[in-house]
């Protein structure tokens, strides 16, 4: 009887502590989103020799989770990977090509209803970089995680079910190893856009 009534009193617990946690899971909406992203320089030096580190234009994924809405708010979660090329001008026009660059995010956002279908966030995060190349500004490594703070509206057309349009502005500060040995003493703020397509999987099942 004592060793029934021990695997009951587990069973009951088990029962309490993984019934939220199931009907939270039930109630997460995951999605994915594709995109653009533009990023301003990284590196301006105009005193020994004139140039700008730049990435260009490239395609952003991401995938991420949000919660129930709330009172018109609601928490997201957002794992992003975008990817671009690396160009080096200098002071005579002159540009050459310094491989791929690939930067992985990992923020959380509060969201808020200002209409049906419309939305802003505000985000908070890190960022880290992926260079091809572990050379020039980048050569001793990259291991620095730069923090990521930033804005965003997102709008989902009537007709559009689960689909959404979303843009967002973020920025964060930039200063590697390598700047530092080569005399570079303050970080550079480096702002990016993105414009991007987001869907909704349980909508879209």
């Amino acid at each position: 009887m004592s060793r029934g009534k021990n695997l009951r009193a587990v069973g009951i617990a088990v029962a309490l502590t993984c019934g939220p946690l199931l009907t939270l899971a039930a109630q997460v909406a995951v999605h994915l989103s594709a995109g653009a992203r533009y990023s301003a320089t990284l590196v301006h030096d105009s005193i020994v020799t004139p140039l700008d580190l730049r990435p260009g234009v490239g395609p952003a994924l991401g995938v991420g989770v949000a919660l129930p809405a709330h009172r018109g708010w609601s928490g997201e979660a957002l794992l992003e990977v975008s990817w671009s090329g690396l160009r080096r001008h200098d002071g005579t026009g002159q540009s050459e090509d310094l491989g791929g660059l690939g930067a992985l995010s990992l923020s959380v956002a509060l969201r808020r209803a200002l209409a049906p279908g419309l939305g802003v966030r505000a985000t908070v995060g890190g960022l880290r970089y992926l260079p091809a190349r572990l050379s020039g500004v980048f050569r001793d490594g990259a291991r620095d995680v730069f923090p990521l703070i930033g804005v965003g509206v997102d709008y989902a057309p009537g007709r559009a079910r689960g689909v959404s349009v979303e843009a967002r502005a973020d920025a964060h500060r930039f200063l590697t190893r390598a700047l530092r040995d080569a005399g570079f003493t303050e970080h550079r703020l480096v702002p990016r856009v993105s414009l991007a397509v987001r869907a909704d999987l349980a909508a879209l099942w």
